[in-house]
């Protein structure tokens, strides 16, 4: 078995042979690890009265019905599969079902993906190389351009992708094959999170094959092997599917994750994906240091050693995680949230190499230095240039810096209102798309279309849904209806016009709403300009007669 092991050169990096030589270097590491860590929880910390954005209001309200024995599905509809859900349900279960225990609950995810690509990292290149790419990590994990102050998805996909790597190089290290199975249901939880996952199972799934084709050429041990995997993969999913249909909830779950999620992803092609990449690349990749050391890091698999020996995982974990972040062509900022443990590696692996290159070459202990010296200095600028939203401006100001015109803040308002004008048994109904005003609130929804894009869409089930959304609410009579005149809500196109099959639900919902209810209040919604009903964009808040 031993020979079997230290056959396979592009895994064998122990950790004594990565370690920097120089004692002051390790303290130096472990130091800054500490304070990089302390420095990123304060900040979440400081930050944890941010309003929920739309994204967070959904999973916070699904993961509240699940902890309430109320099924993915039923109450919210959603083409994301339902792992996120289940992931705030565990949160809030620890932490509160407060917009603060949501954010602590953040912080500890992020701080477990932080570890765990210090981890991953130290495992590949060292403990220099892994000190830079936490380091770099936290700095992209605190921006506003790619809204990962939220809690998005994606930085769930993150968590179980990671662990999933490292449990694949631990078992290509042993050959076990529990810790194989193991892997595959990290990567199976990957995409249980976010469809996009999906791209995280399928570089484990080749980059083991290759490994192990590698290392033995048998067909009965690749075989044998990438059933494991396989299964590991597929188990979660299918779980998932059966605790729904016996939940009762899977024409539903079906729907909307296949035959809609099918339709939604033919709505954008080839050239919209890049024409919005050039609308997001001159400002996605900051801070742009950060970026330029990861891309240098790259160059280190021609002349480094070390990252030699890493060539394929290097580039397959890199490629998959940019295609993760175009598939279905949205490219929406949060979406490069996947993206960031690969180039914080990376930059890692470009500081750690420059300073061995420089040892190699005999310089002076302080000489080799330098790339750690440039790395501290570009961290400390990285932080400065962001210091505004850091750590001065108020949690309410950056979150309205990071998404003006969209009405989150005030949709706290609405909540508020709607909490002490219903009880526990009333039911509510919001028509635009703030999921986060039933989490608030604590009420149940009247019907299970929590976001309204899918009814503006140009894709063949819109007028179908716009239907089955007016039945569930007329149906079930609900004692608040909340309408968000504001374009950011609904998604409609400017220049909607009468005859578009799309203005259906508008038509219904004024005649509805004058023979049924009474408008009792309307809540300004700052900076917004797309409005249907007049300006300013407004919720208007309307109680059953």
């Amino acid at each position: 078995m031993a020979t079997a092991i230290a056959d396979r050169p592009e895994i064998l990096t122990s950790e004594t042979e990565q370690a920097p030589s120089d004692l002051r270097l390790r303290y130096f590491c472990y130091a800054a690890l500490v304070i990089v860590v302390v420095v990123f929880a304060g900040i979440r910390i400081r930050l944890r009265t941010a309003p929920l954005e739309r994204d967070e209001g959904e999973y916070a309200y699904a993961g509240q019905l699940m902890l309430q024995g109320i099924p993915p599905y039923q109450l919210a509809y959603n083409m994301k599969l339902p792992g996120t859900y289940a992931a705030y349900a565990v949160m809030m279960a620890v932490f509160g079902q407060t917009l603060v225990g949501v954010r602590i609950g953040m912080l500890a995810v992020l701080l477990v993906n932080t570890l765990l690509l210090f981890l991953l990292t130290r495992k590949l290149f060292g403990l220099l190389a892994a000190t830079v790419a936490v380091a770099s990590y936290t700095v992209l994990a605190n921006r506003l351009a790619t809204m990962s102050l939220d809690g998005h998805a994606t930085h769930f996909i993150v968590l179980p992708a990671l662990a999933g790597t490292l449990l694949l190089l631990h078992a290509i290290d042993t050959s076990r094959k529990s810790i194989l199975f193991l892997s595959g249901l990290c990567f199976g939880l990957a995409f249980l999170m976010k469809q996009h996952g999906i791209m995280f199972a399928a570089f484990g799934f080749l980059f083991w094959a290759w490994s192990e084709w590698r290392h033995s050429a048998s067909w009965r041990k690749l075989i044998t092997g990438c059933s494991i995997l396989a299964a590991g993969i597929a188990l979660p999913y299918l779980a998932t599917c059966l605790i729904i249909w016996r939940a009762g909830a899977f024409r539903q779950f079906w729907f909307w994750t296949i035959e809609y999620g099918s339709a939604y992803e033919k709505i954008l092609n080839w050239g919209d994906l890049w024409l919005r990449f050039l609308i997001i690349l001159p400002w996605f990749p900051r801070p742009l240091v950060i970026w330029l050391t990861a891309a240098f890091g790259l160059t280190a698999l021609f002349w480094n050693r070390r990252a030699r020996k890493q060539w394929v995982f290097v580039l397959s974990f890199t490629f998959f995680s940019i295609v993760a972040v175009c598939l279905g062509f949205y490219m929406r900022p949060h979406y490069f949230l996947v993206l960031l443990p690969a180039v914080a590696m990376l930059a890692g692996l470009g500081i750690s190499a420059a300073h061995e290159y420089l040892q190699e070459r005999g310089v002076s202990p302080a000489a080799a230095m330098i790339p750690v010296a440039f790395f501290v200095v570009s961290y400390l600028a990285a932080l400065h240039g962001q210091r505004k939203y850091l750590f001065q401006m108020d949690p309410l100001k950056v979150h309205r810096q990071m998404h003006a015109a969209h009405g989150f803040a005030e949709a706290n308002a609405v909540a508020d209102y709607i909490h002490n004008h219903t009880t526990d048994q009333d039911r509510i109904a919001v028509l635009g798309s703030e999921p986060e005003i039933y989490f608030y609130s604590g009420r149940h929804s009247a019907t299970g279309y929590i976001y309204v894009y899918s009814l503006m869409e140009k894709q063949k089930f819109a007028l179908r849904m716009q239907r089955e959304m007016i039945r569930e609410i007329e149906e079930s009579n609900p004692k608040i209806i909340v309408y968000t005149d504001n374009q950011l809500s609904w998604g409609w196109e400017p220049g909607l016009n009468s005859l578009d099959p799309r203005t259906y639900i508008f038509n219904w919902m004024r005649d509805y709403l004058d023979a049924h209810y009474d408008l009792m209040a309307e809540v300004p919604i700052d900076k917004a300009g797309g409005f249907m009903w007049g300006f300013p964009c407004q919720y208007y808040i309307f109680q059953r007669k």
